[in-house]
């Protein structure tokens, strides 16, 4: 058992289970770890009851990832980290990916009980400040 640890580790569904303490937070959070992306997916379905494509999820580098997190991935010398947790009503996925010494992170929130990436969300976001810009900008070339 590590220091961020609260429990000894147990294997559920391929993955490795531990709640885990982020040092920066304090939050302490169920994490599944795996070698196997397709473990993740089955751990995903097991807590949220979504069953999500990581196949094709879009990873960005993650430099502020915990480094409670990044012990345990070491000490288990796994790949792949994932989590779920609610902000502001909001359920989200977050895996976590190891490549060398470098940290990546995808993520998905439920929203009215659909599951949406948070490349797609951040996209919607973009798409919508642009269409507010072009009618606010309309708006005042008719005045």
């Amino acid at each position: 058992m590590t220091e961020n640890s609260m429990t000894i580790p147990t294997w559920q569904k391929g993955c490795i289970e531990e709640m885990v303490i982020l040092n920066e937070t304090r939050d302490v959070l169920k994490y599944s770890f795996s070698n196997s992306l397709d473990d993740i997916r089955i751990a995903i379905y097991a807590r949220t009851g979504h069953n999500i494509n990581l196949e094709k999820a879009f990873w960005r580098l993650n430099p502020r990832l915990s480094i409670s997190v990044k012990h345990l991935m070491n000490s288990h010398n796994v790949i792949y980290s994932m989590t779920t947790n609610i902000r502001n009503k909001i359920k989200s996925v977050v895996v976590n990916m190891r490549v060398g010494d470098k940290w990546y992170i995808t993520g998905y929130d439920e929203i009215e009980g659909e599951i949406y990436s948070w490349d797609f969300l951040n996209s919607l976001s973009r798409a919508l400040k642009i269409v507010k810009y072009i009618l606010n900008d309309n708006d005042t070339d008719d005045e």
